[in-house]
């Protein structure tokens, strides 16, 4: 066996007990321009992530609980972002859904900013899923932030320096 090769199973190792690098563990990504796109880096998010939590807060909190986890009468929106997929997921939140007997997902077919951000929410709730996002709100990462309001994206960087 080279060293090399040494090396390469060894790192394998350590990946396979969870005892990788913190760098590996702390870095999150899916990448693409497709809806469920994000990042996620020592548990700060890219703007449109952050900008899907601030949807999430606005219009999904209320009855779905803090941080997408579910309620007692609203489901848990990172699973549901993990089963169902995209397209249903999008088309719930846009047509509503009627879970039971007087247990009803309103449609936000006519708001707007719900709308136009779904692909935003559903990074928020993939991010929550499978990239380590925790609970609470996220931070933008520094570089993603000055690169936004650089492009003139500058919305959702002002509101986090806001929070701040």
């Amino acid at each position: 066996m080279t060293v090399f090769a040494g090396s390469r199973y060894l790192s394998v190792l350590l990946l396979g007990l969870g005892l990788a690098s913190t760098t590996l563990a702390d870095e999150h990504r899916v990448t693409g321009d497709g809806p469920g796109a994000f990042v996620v880096e020592d548990g700060k998010v890219d703007p449109d992530t952050y900008e899907g939590y601030l949807v999430y807060t606005r219009a999904c909190m209320a009855c779905h609980g803090p941080d997408g986890m579910g309620s007692s009468f609203a489901p848990n929106l990172i699973r549901a972002a993990e089963r169902r997929g995209w397209e249903n997921f999008a088309g719930t939140i846009a047509s509503g859904r009627e879970v039971q007997p007087g247990q009803v997902m309103p449609s936000f077919a006519d708001d707007p900013y719900v709308m136009g951000n779904i692909p935003k929410l559903f990074s928020y709730m993939r991010a929550r899923g499978e990239g380590g996002l925790g609970r609470g709100r996220p931070q933008i990462i520094e570089s993603m932030q000055e690169q936004a309001e650089e492009n003139g994206d500058d919305e959702a960087a002002e509101e986090a320096n806001a929070k701040e």
